[in-house]
């Protein structure tokens, strides 16, 4: 009876043991079953913690060292995730998290509607496209192919794709426009400016066209240069919307300052006093006009930085500073001259490298040569034959080359 009790016994322990064992392990079964093996999140979502990846909540659940993923870029990413569950320890779980993106682009363009002309160059897709919002990367295109080039009115469709294929498609009407007449230019005029004057090269200058209500005027001065005496290029260039353009050409004169001491009734004094000095009454006027030569000559110091353009400025200069270039020496005599009555006219050289002005004399002889500066090589010109200047010019660089066409005949 003792033996068959403990068989009995031994028996009965052992299934207890093996029931234990059964709900020890049915329970580990239940209890570790907390993780997703998948969760999918969208693309641009702020974050992702390890609690998105459990059925329930649980304590001392961590993501495993390494874990990595990026939230802005769609994927699948295989994670590891680490639980210290009790009784049994530290638990390993295998997850995938997939990052997906299935919101399309938000698009946003730069105009309401496309207003153009077939000169125009033609609007990329992306040109239309003032702002993207989306996670990736895009592709902005067309849908279809347009032709900008012909006249006419249709819609224009922009179509903005991801890198998961997601697209965002907006339509905006489209009216091309055929202008090919260019604009016109009115009041444009030789210009003169003193140097230090404010220049206002568009005072009086309009432009029109007959689609384009405004179209643009540049005026192009890159040749002057306002605190140099000369005569300079200016070009006008008016543009249409269309792109039509045109374009027109002046001068500007830059002129010295006027010197406010130099009024008529002084400069003509200062003249009187020197002539009274120079001149007789029993001189012709071939020798008035050369004693006036003489004087200017042989007083007035040649500087081609003291030159002045106003008749009584660069008289004044002449007379009072003593100092000037070709064109005092030849105002100074100038105003001489009509002092005496002798009838003279400026000649000026066809401008190359410089200028240069002198004089053409008539005492009732014709005009001849009257140039009151000495010649670099010494050569005084007073009462030149035109042969013979124009002789001395051609074998001189050309310093006294002019357009005969512009003057009367000379002796």
């Amino acid at each position: 009876m003792k033996k068959k009790f403990v068989i009995i016994l031994l028996t009965s322990v052992l299934v207890l043991a093996i029931g234990a064992c059964v709900a020890g392990f049915s329970y580990y079964k239940t209890q570790s079953d907390i993780v997703y093996s998948e969760v999918y999140i969208e693309a641009g979502s702020s974050k992702c913690s390890v609690e998105d990846f459990l059925k329930r909540p649980v304590q001392d659940v961590s993501f495993a060292d390494g874990a990595a993923y990026d939230l802005n870029v769609p994927g699948d990413y295989d994670l590891k995730i680490l639980w210290d569950m009790p009784l049994f320890g530290e638990q390993v779980y295998q997850t995938t998290l997939h990052v997906t993106d299935t919101v399309a682009p938000q698009v946003t363009l730069n105009c309401e509607e496309i207003d153009m002309y077939t000169t125009a160059d033609a609007p990329t897709a992306a040109d239309l496209v003032d702002s993207v919002n989306d996670v990736s990367n895009c592709v902005i295109d067309y849908k279809d192919t347009y032709d900008f080039s012909a006249e006419g009115s249709f819609d224009v469709t922009v179509v903005v794709t991801d890198t998961s294929g997601n697209a965002t498609e907006t339509t905006i009407p489209c009216t091309v426009r055929e202008d090919k007449t260019p604009p016109e230019i009115t009041g444009v005029e030789p210009l003169q400016f003193a140097q230090g004057d404010a220049i206002s090269y568009k005072k009086g200058v309009e432009v029109t066209d007959d689609i384009d209500e405004n179209p643009t005027l540049e005026v192009d001065t890159s040749e002057v240069n306002a605190d140099k005496r000369g005569i300079y290029t200016v070009k006008y260039i008016a543009t249409d919307s269309a792109g039509n353009v045109t374009e027109k050409t002046t001068t500007i004169k830059i002129v010295s300052a006027k010197i406010a001491a130099a009024t008529e009734e002084t400069v003509n004094a200062m003249a009187d006093e020197i002539l009274a000095e120079i001149v007789t009454g029993d001189m012709s006027q071939l020798e008035q006009a050369k004693a006036v030569f003489n004087w200017v000559v042989d007083n007035i110091t040649y500087s081609e930085t003291a030159g002045i353009d106003d008749l009584y400025s660069a008289a004044y200069k002449g007379m009072y500073n003593r100092i000037g270039d070709c064109t005092v020496k030849q105002k100074t005599a100038e105003v001489m001259l009509n002092r005496l009555g002798i009838k003279n006219m400026e000649i000026e050289k066809i401008r190359d490298t410089r200028g240069h002005y002198w004089l053409l004399i008539d005492v009732g002889e014709g005009w001849y040569h009257y140039d009151p500066n000495l010649q670099l090589d010494g050569t005084k010109i007073f009462y030149w034959h035109d042969a013979d200047l124009w002789e001395y010019s051609n074998a001189h660089h050309n310093t006294h080359n002019y357009d005969p066409s512009k003057y009367p005949t000379i002796q």
